[in-house]
């Protein structure tokens, strides 16, 4: 059989074969030629391993076994690595532990043989993955996307089924006492202490969705701390947790505060999804996911950065003035004037919660509304009935959206490099601001959607007029060219 082709006939077989989704691995066995030409393609897509032999991933045919891709990576096999850009590891649990779906009995505790198990389990194929990429060349660059793989549906011990654990019914009020915590894979006692450094990873994912990734923040912000030439973080925490569950909320919010202040000093892009962390009903007090009387966490993602190139955060809540302190008059600080943003090219704060970290509206309801609210006596019965509790919340803080916008105008005109910004808010109304500046003609567009007007002090900060458009009050949208807005950069 003639098996020597040209180059081109492989690469049109390669594709013809991965549009069908057929394997290309039975075409690695003809020759030596076609091996070489066809693992070019197949190790430039995602590699799925999974940390426990004899697991089978039912929707991915390509997945192997952390053992045998240890093998095809070593020995002669050692040229491959520099093939393999992506590598979605699973680590293998003895449970899958669904949320929200049992209920306790009396005798539950969260410090079970089922928790630590998997716990034991998680750490197991963290730690294996890492001692095998510890040996690979520090120049090469790898992304790798993490998520737990149980390997059968289970129940912690004094658990029973209830399939509407996360809800909060006329039958079923309890939730916040009855209804088992969600699982999420952490390490045991010093069981970072064990993890080594790896160099080779540029890229760490935790948003295998679906299913979701299953991996405590906290300890995504550990293994990411072992990554030392880290360059980019995407971190998934859009997870459902039962609003009365407030305790797990407020833990994970100040683990990634925690998490922020060992990031490798090479990440330059980090990207957030978070929770929508709401209560149960618009007209309920918001939920205050602070642990002390400080918000940590946007301290931190300040001071984080200083140092990136790309900042992406959905559906956080943070403190109006986070990217650059204000005073109460919404003046700078006498620190802040020393903040500088060298690298900082993309800013994106998206989908911002319509609270405040500590739980205060930032949106208002009418009037009438108001007095709706004033007369609710029995919560429950709202929470539990689904046409009851949901209202418009119409009346912004003007304050709140001023210092907002002043803020990201000091902070803007300290970032030589910035191409694009974005603060939209999760609410309708809608509050929707971009900006762009134009290396190119040194100008810069400015563009707001929204009922709330920009005061004076905001045209300030920005060092534009915004005067003119004083006559189009009833319009929701604001557009404005600021001009030689390189000469206000520093």
């Amino acid at each position: 059989m003639e098996t020597h082709l040209p180059q081109e006939i492989l690469h049109l077989i390669a594709t013809h074969l991965q549009v069908s989704e057929a394997s290309l691995v039975p075409c690695t066995r003809v020759c030596r030629e076609w091996q070489v030409a066809f693992e070019l393609y197949i190790y430039s897509q995602p590699i799925h391993v999974i940390s426990a032999d004899g697991v089978c991933k039912d929707d991915c045919e390509k997945s192997m076994s952390l053992s045998h891709f240890q093998n095809v990576t070593s020995g002669k096999g050692l040229a491959r690595r520099a093939l393999i850009q992506h590598l979605s590891y699973h680590i293998v649990v003895p449970l899958d532990l669904l949320d929200w779906q049992t209920r306790k009995e009396k005798a539950y505790s969260l410090r079970n043989n089922s928790r630590h198990d998997n716990d034991l389990a998680f750490q197991s194929g963290i730690l294996e993955l890492f001692n095998t990429l510890k040996h690979w060349d520090s120049n090469l660059r790898l992304s790798v996307a993490l998520a737990l793989l149980g390997r059968e549906a289970g129940k912690e011990p004094h658990t029973y089924d209830w399939d509407t654990a996360g809800e909060y019914r006329y039958d079923y009020k309890k939730g916040r006492t009855k209804s088992v915590p969600v699982y999420r894979a952490q390490f045991l006692d010093n069981g970072t202490s064990l993890l080594p450094d790896v160099a080779c990873i540029s890229r760490l994912c935790f948003n295998d969705d679906p299913p979701f990734h299953q991996i405590w923040a906290g300890s995504a912000m550990q293994i990411a701390q072992r990554c030392s030439s880290l360059t980019e973080m995407i971190l998934d925490l859009d997870e459902y947790i039962r609003p009365d569950h407030i305790e797990y909320i407020q833990a994970r919010r100040q683990a990634l505060a925690n998490g922020l202040l060992t990031m490798p000093c090479s990440l330059r892009a980090f990207n957030l999804l978070n929770q929508m962390e709401c209560p149960w009903k618009e007209m309920m007090t918001g939920l205050n996911v602070l642990l002390s009387d400080t918000d940590f966490l946007s301290q931190n993602i300040l001071n984080l950065s200083l140092s990136l190139r790309e900042l992406k955060i959905h559906q956080l809540s943070l403190t109006p003035d986070f990217l650059f302190p204000l005073d109460t008059e919404s003046h700078p600080l006498p620190t802040s004037r020393s903040l500088h943003w060298p690298l900082l090219e993309v800013v994106e704060l998206t989908g911002v919660p319509p609270t405040l970290p500590s739980g205060l509206w930032i949106v208002h309801p009418t009037p009438e509304d108001q007095s709706e609210i004033d007369e609710v006596e029995d919560w429950e019965r709202i929470i539990c009935d689904y046409e009851e509790g949901t209202i418009s919340r119409p009346i912004f803080d003007r304050e709140h959206f001023h210092r907002t916008l002043i803020s990201l105008g000091h902070a803007a005109r300290l970032m030589p490099r910035l191409r694009y910004m974005q603060y939209s808010l999760a609410h309708n109304p809608n509050f929707k601001f971009e900006f762009k500046p134009h290396a190119s003609s040194g100008k810069a567009e400015w563009q707001l959607y929204s009922l709330c007007r920009p005061d004076q002090r905001v045209a300030d900060a920005w060092k534009c007029s915004l005067a003119e458009l004083d006559a189009k009050l009833p319009a929701k949208l604001i557009r404005t060219t600021i001009e030689d807005w390189d000469q206000y950069v520093a």
